[in-house]
């Protein structure tokens, strides 16, 4: 199998340099599929290769000629159904940008300019992060459905989508909460997300949540905050992308 990854950078350096990367991942990482670069040099461009879909990572710059790269993810590109990982990279952004990216699909963050190694391991570890999505086996243990909704799926699924675009709301106000040390503020958002995640059929998400929550509330003024809430965000945004 050969996977595909799309490039969003108009900076032919940069681009050749994530070409010659991917030129070298069979031998950083012998179990890693051969892969296919394609690059967009303009968002439109971009936009045009995402609604062809097939592809297995998108890795994009932010800023391109004809506007940013962040529109495609205000648009829920990253998020749609199906939709490939994400790796943005960046020159340095702001806390609070950086969770609005998070929270919008971007599974992880490059800062410019990105080692060769790190950025062989991050394709590497996306890669089998998306063959791992597309071959996960059905969910075990108790149908939520029956469990939760008398049998009801139509009001399940309502349900369900429902809280999958309301995590985009839960991953930004978590990232915030981390950015700025508020243990209260992260217990809530923990709180909030045990019983959700219950409800539509995770409970080991659920179970995350709910040692995050504890491990919040213990957590004394001053002391660093625990450190489940990036795993837990992991999941939230990879549901979301399913």
């Amino acid at each position: 199998m050969t996977a595909r990854i799309l490039l969003i950078e108009d900076d032919p350096s940069i681009a050749r340099f994530v070409e010659l990367a991917v030129e070298c991942l069979p031998d950083h990482a012998p179990e890693a599929p051969a892969v296919t670069l394609t690059v967009a040099t303009l968002v439109s461009e971009a936009r045009t290769a995402l609604a062809q879909g097939g592809w297995q990572l998108v890795i994009s710059d932010l800023m391109l000629p004809d506007g940013s790269a962040e529109v495609l993810l205000t648009d829920g590109l990253a998020l749609a159904p199906g939709a490939p990982p994400w790796v943005v990279f960046s020159a340095g952004v702001q806390e609070e940008r950086r969770a609005a990216l998070l929270s919008r699909g971007v599974a992880r963050l490059l800062r410019k300019p990105v080692p060769l190694t790190e950025l062989l391991d991050t394709v590497a570890d996306m890669l089998a992060r998306g063959a791992r999505a597309a071959v996960a086996p059905p969910r075990s243990g108790p149908d939520p459905v029956a469990q939760h909704f008398g049998g009801d799926r139509e009001m399940y699924e309502v349900f369900r989508q429902g809280c999958l675009q309301r995590f985009a709301d839960d991953l930004a106000q978590g990232h915030a909460a981390m950015a700025a040390g508020d243990a209260a503020a992260l217990r809530r958002v923990a709180h909030g997300l045990k019983a959700v995640l219950e409800l539509i059929g995770e409970p080991g998400m659920s179970a995350q949540a709910r040692q995050l929550e504890n491990e919040a509330a213990a957590c004394a003024p001053g002391q660093p905050l625990p450190s489940g809430w990036e795993a837990l965000a992991l999941g939230l945004t990879e549901l979301r992308a399913r």
